[in-house]
């Protein structure tokens, strides 16, 4: 069994650039080797030596069962339904490039594109739609797309699983895109008009439409509704910012009544609206809203991370890190290029995370007490039904 050392050595180099972008941060880094760890009883010891260096030593018991492979359009990762994996969707065909993508005044409208869908263990493969392109997120009622159309407008709405005619969100001639829905079917999206450059955010609550404050320059993307408030990503001028709108349930306010309130994080200083897309890609919506903040792909960082708003700390994941999912209270499943590894969540700086899998596997959510994990290839995608055991003991 491989042991892990933290000599925690002053990181001056990595932590000097950052203090430019981020009031406080919280970095945990690799320390020691890796390590594919097997056994037949699960547990973690961890021991605390008298030079202040820590080991730990650790066992995982980790089975993984192959599911029937996808054909996909080799960018988007699959998503599932819910907690308890009920339906399986991706974008099977499409010839967006980034402009579609990022819905951008004069993209092709010529969309040939099709999701598809099926049970996660296999069954049969239903296909939906040949202008269809796959949103950010599914639900237990089912899928959100957006449907951009010949005269330049878009629209976002949700595909039901047993139905060939997604439910548009009502409204005409504007371009919607990034849409998610949130606790108590609140939606948000960005929105401009046909001919405009930049997005505005809109929520759509049970208590009325609420439209972000946008500044001059400013366009947003990318929003997450959380239980507490409404994340979204603020990009002006290259500057990239998070921002965060607290609001409960019940609450109203007006455009003018929510600017002072909105919390931001820079994270980026040169980037485009591409960086913006990329910062939220790798997690849906409803597994980016997190108890102690928000999920999300620094870009000056290269990893992923979580900021707290009301703090203003981000606390950094794995280094080189590329996706990542909350696992279980106080672990999170985390990507990294060749490997997939289980990291204690929050973070412990002392702690090297504990690698679960060789190669490059993307955690896509909860399937019969077990994790959905798939694995990015040209034109497809891998799947596999993930099970672990991880019973903590410590001893410092």
């Amino acid at each position: 069994m491989a042991r892990s050392r933290d000599r925690r050595a002053p990181r001056p180099a990595i932590l000097i650039p950052f203090a430019v972008l981020a009031a406080c941060v919280t970095s945990t880094e690799r320390s020691g080797p890796s390590r594919v760890l097997t056994g037949n009883a699960s547990g973690t010891v961890v021991t605390r030596n008298p030079d202040g260096s820590v080991t730990r030593d650790a066992s995982l018991q980790v089975s993984l069962e192959p599911l029937p492979a996808l054909e996909t359009d080799g960018f988007h990762a699959p998503l599932l339904s819910d907690a308890d994996g009920g339906w399986l969707v991706w974008q099977a065909r499409s010839n967006a490039d980034w402009p579609m993508l990022l819905a951008q005044r004069g993209a092709s409208t010529a969309v040939s594109a099709s999701v598809a869908l099926r049970r996660p263990e296999g069954g049969e493969t239903a296909s939906r739609g040949d202008d269809l392109l796959l949103g950010r997120m599914a639900t237990a009622r089912g899928v959100l797309v957006e449907g951009p159309r010949p005269d330049g407008s878009r629209r976002v709405g949700l595909l039901p699983w047993r139905s060939e005619t997604p439910q548009w969100l009502e409204g005409e001639g504007e371009v919607r895109a990034f849409a998610c829905l949130g606790p108590r079917e609140v939606w948000a999206y960005a929105r401009r008009g046909i001919e405009a450059e930049a997005f505005d955010l809109v929520v759509e609550r049970p208590e009325g439409r609420l439209e972000f404050p946008r500044r001059e320059g400013e366009s947003w993307m990318m929003p997450v509704v959380a239980p507490d408030g409404v994340y979204g990503c603020s990009l002006r001028d290259g500057i990239l910012e998070l921002a965060f709108l607290p609001i409960r349930s019940g609450e109203h306010l007006t455009r003018t009544q929510a600017e002072p309130a909105i919390l931001r994080q820079r994270i980026s200083i040169r980037a485009t609206a591409r960086t913006a897309y990329q910062t939220m890609a790798a997690v849906p919506p409803d597994a980016a809203s997190l108890t102690e903040g928000l999920l999300f792909f620094h870009p000056e960082m290269r990893r992923m991370a979580v900021w707290s708003p009301r703090s203003g700390r981000v606390a950094l994941l794995a280094e080189g890190s590329v996706a990542a999912r909350q696992h279980a209270p106080g672990t999170m499943l985390v990507t990294l290029p060749r490997s997939l590894v289980l990291q204690e969540w929050p973070p412990e700086p002392a702690m090297a995370p504990l690698q679960v899998l060789p190669g490059l596997w993307i955690p896509c959510g909860n399937l019969a007490g077990a994790t959905l994990v798939a694995a990015p290839r040209d034109n497809g995608c891998g799947l596999s039904r993930l099970g672990l055991g991880l019973d903590t003991k410590t001893d410092r």
